[in-house]
């Protein structure tokens, strides 16, 4: 008996162990608030599947330099957060799996159910690699009170009206001691205009555009703004700028609406934000981050697992929640805790309106030249037809057209 006993025991531990052994865990590489976060997530996951899940975080600012030496060491996690202008270049060393069969089985994950501008960026040679997760969209930020004292009992529709706001804020409070927040080098922020005025820098053949006249004309605008004094010239921090008037305008994303409310509370209910003001559209960036799986992934079913739960509806609302990351799926937008936010809505009505920029692997390179021209043009030291010149240049050579 007691030998009888014994074997039993020798058996369930044997089975034990070998239950134990099929557990799988899924190995992800996040960054940022969201690599924080994540573990909430992965905890009810782990619980409605049983595969574990272990949250790899990853600062900014080495983030593209590990993943690029893990993919070449084939020392690469399962899954990923992948920023949208990182898709490309990745997708071209092919890095990540292609998802179009596992796409075409979900229930879950259909093209459809994003928005438009964000599934874009998970496209390559026609190929999908990856899965939006969430979104971020610029709009313009401005101070109500401000512009009312200027005629403006909402925000500027047009970039006629843009410019002439801010022309009259200056002109009001002096001119350098107030102006409109524009960047001469980052992408994002001087993309929209091009494509408001129905141009691009280059188009899905890589045929380069910047001496088209739609380019030229956004540039021309762009730089008006610079070269009249009417950008705003403040310190280190836009919050600071915003409240005190230095900045009564500027272009942003979703993040900073928390970040305007914790750190200057006195001008609340003096501020909201709009949609783009119009030329030919109201075109505006389109960013977040997608999820991808590596090539290499050992688990590749399950990492497509944590994927579709990730994308389920109640799933994204819950991420908004924690982190007010903004949905990629569109049918969330419905819920009231997005829809009766009026700030939320002006989000959500410009999503229908946004682009990334080219998803080709070599817009770095392409981002890089462009605002370095950009900024030459804006400054002063190079005339717009001499730096379009440049700047055509410069992406014949990156480009090798």
């Amino acid at each position: 008996m007691r030998r009888n006993l014994l074997i039993i025991m020798i058996l369930l531990i044997i089975l034990s162990s070998f239950s134990l052994s099929q557990v799988k865990t899924i190995k992800i590489w996040a960054m940022g608030e969201e690599a924080k976060n994540l573990n909430i997530m992965a905890e009810k996951f782990t619980k409605e599947t049983g595969i574990k899940v272990d949250v790899q975080p990853l600062p900014w600012t080495a983030a593209f330099s590990k993943i690029l030496t893990g993919v070449a060491g084939r020392q690469v996690p399962d899954l990923a957060m992948m920023g949208t202008t990182w898709m490309a270049p990745f997708s071209a060393m092919g890095a990540f799996e292609d998802l179009g069969s596992y796409i075409a089985k979900s229930k879950v994950v259909k093209p459809e159910n994003f928005f438009a501008g964000s599934w874009e960026t998970v496209v390559y040679n026609n190929k999908v690699y990856g899965v939006p997760w969430y979104v971020d969209v610029r709009v313009l930020y401005y101070r109500t009170d401000m512009l009312k004292e200027v005629g403006y009992n909402k925000a500027p529709d047009t970039w006629d009206e843009l410019y002439d706001a801010i022309k009259k804020l200056s002109q009001k409070y002096g001119v350098g001691k107030t102006g409109i927040g524009l960047s001469p080098t980052e992408a994002a922020n001087f993309m929209p205009f091009v494509w408001q005025n129905g141009g691009d820098i280059i188009d899905k053949n890589k045929n380069i555009l910047v001496k088209n006249p739609e380019f030229i004309e956004a540039l021309e605008f762009y730089s008006r703004f610079f070269k009249e004094n009417l950008v705003a010239k403040g310190g280190a921090n836009v919050f600071v700028d915003f409240e005190s008037g230095l900045l009564p305008m500027f272009f942003s994303g979703p993040w900073m609406v928390s970040m305007i409310k914790e750190q200057v509370p006195k001008i609340t209910g003096k501020w909201t934000v709009s949609i783009m003001p119009k030329k030919k559209t109201r075109t505006s960036f389109v960013g977040g981050s997608n999820w991808v799986i590596f090539k290499d992934s050992k688990n590749k079913k399950e990492a497509w697992s944590f994927i579709e739960f990730m994308t389920r509806s109640e799933n994204q609302l819950e991420w908004y929640k924690i982190l007010r990351s903004l949905p990629a799926l569109k049918e969330v937008w419905e819920r009231p805790e997005l829809s009766n936010d009026p700030i939320t809505r002006v989000f959500r009505e410009q999503l229908d309106d946004a682009k990334s920029t080219p998803i080709v692997p070599e817009w770095d390179k392409i981002e890089t030249a462009l605002g370095r021209r950009v900024e030459e043009v804006c400054l002063g030291n190079r005339d717009v037809k001499e730096g379009v010149e440049l700047l055509y240049k410069d992406l014949q050579k990156i480009l090798r057209k």
